[in-house]
């Protein structure tokens, strides 16, 4: 659950609301898009005591809610008790899994009790099993059932389905057909809604550019995707961003390497973001006018297309995204069906200088 009345404020005085902090990088799914899996060696170098100090600081500089993740949250050790910290500090948990450690019942219980007021996301982009096999390969079909086993126990135990999301990253390996039919099932037999993650092309680094094309959807298909979801959840329009703009501006991201970002998605080694040089409560202070995209705040800022949006008080298009092409933080979504020609594939390379 988010505390809108919160999230706004802090968007509104240049604050963060919650803070993705990743404590692993080990992971069970093997989707073939994700960028842990790209990863040639780990980089976990979060400790326990710098998690415990991170939380501290994150509760003196006014952020309400932790996004756990990974990897997969659930395998670090130690996670139940970075949770009740968390829980005691006053914060809401959220958690983003794979799913699949909810095969372990008591875990799931426990997960649940500690994300009493906070969500829980589950990751699962198709219930096709010959599509879930070629995007994690390493795997079985049956996944898909214990994941929605996990899902039943979840309501099962009283945990609410409107605190329950099924966070998709949308790729070309998938027609909209069956995304939409994905949708379509998790609200229809669960009530749980979607969160749809278009696809971010430089989170495969060392991967050629034209292996990372596969993984791009076209945009027509993007858009019949949410033209499609927001008629099903009845609502006029859906922000290209995977969460609002506010809460994209409201949010930041410590990476399981120590190094802390915009978006867990915008994966750069920036010297001045580095917790092994400064501590966090002075990289946010510093930052805070990038870590908040701050410049888009105003929406003269906003590149041609975004100003005069119908949906520019919700959405400023994905800044991932963006930055992925090259276009740094403040370009076009090249995604967004509503500006069609607005980027360009290219891979990141390195460090944008809008960063």
């Amino acid at each position: 659950m988010i505390d809108f009345e919160k999230l706004d404020q802090a968007y509104h005085e240049d604050r963060f609301y919650s803070l993705q902090l990743e404590v692993g990088d080990r992971c069970q799914q093997g989707c073939i898009y994700c960028y842990m899996n790209a990863v040639e060696e780990g980089k976990n170098q979060l400790t326990d005591s710098m998690i415990y100090k991170l939380l501290e600081d994150s509760r003196a500089l006014g952020i309400n809610a932790i996004e756990w993740l990974g990897g997969e949250p659930l395998l670090r050790p130690g996670i139940f008790s970075f949770m009740e910290k968390s829980r005691d500090l006053g914060f809401r948990n959220n958690m983003w899994t794979g799913g699949l450690p909810f095969k372990d019942k008591g875990l799931a219980k426990k997960t649940a009790a500690l994300c009493r007021h906070g969500l829980i996301s589950i990751h699962l982009s198709t219930i096709n099993p010959s599509l879930y096999k070629n995007m994690h390969p390493e795997r079985s079909p049956e996944d898909i059932d214990l994941i929605l086993d996990g899902i039943g126990y979840l309501l099962e135990i009283g945990y609410p389905s409107e605190q329950l999301i099924n966070s998709v990253t949308y790729t070309g390996l998938q027609g909209s057909d069956d995304l939409i039919a994905t949708m379509q099932y998790f609200f229809e037999e669960f009530g749980i809604q979607t969160s749809i993650n278009v696809y971010h092309t430089y989170l495969r680094p060392g991967t050629s550019p034209g292996e990372l094309q596969k993984f791009i959807p076209a945009p027509e298909e993007v858009s019949r995707v949410y033209h499609y979801y927001k008629k099903m959840i009845k609502v006029k329009e859906l922000p290209m961003n995977c969460v609002n703009k506010q809460y994209c501006s409201a949010t930041l991201a410590v990476l399981n390497n120590g190094f802390v970002t915009p978006c867990a998605t915008i994966r750069e080694e920036v010297p001045a973001m580095d917790l092994r040089n400064h501590s966090f409560k002075h990289i946010v202070n510093a930052n805070k006018h990038i870590l908040g995209f701050n410049h888009f705040k105003k929406p003269e800022n906003r590149p041609d297309g975004c100003r005069n949006c119908k949906i520019n008080e919700e959405c400023w298009g994905c800044r991932s995204r963006s930055y992925a092409i090259g276009k740094g933080l403040f370009g076009i979504d090249p995604r967004c069906f509503r500006n069609p020609g607005g980027g360009k594939f290219r891979q990141h390379t390195g460090v944008n200088p809008s960063f």
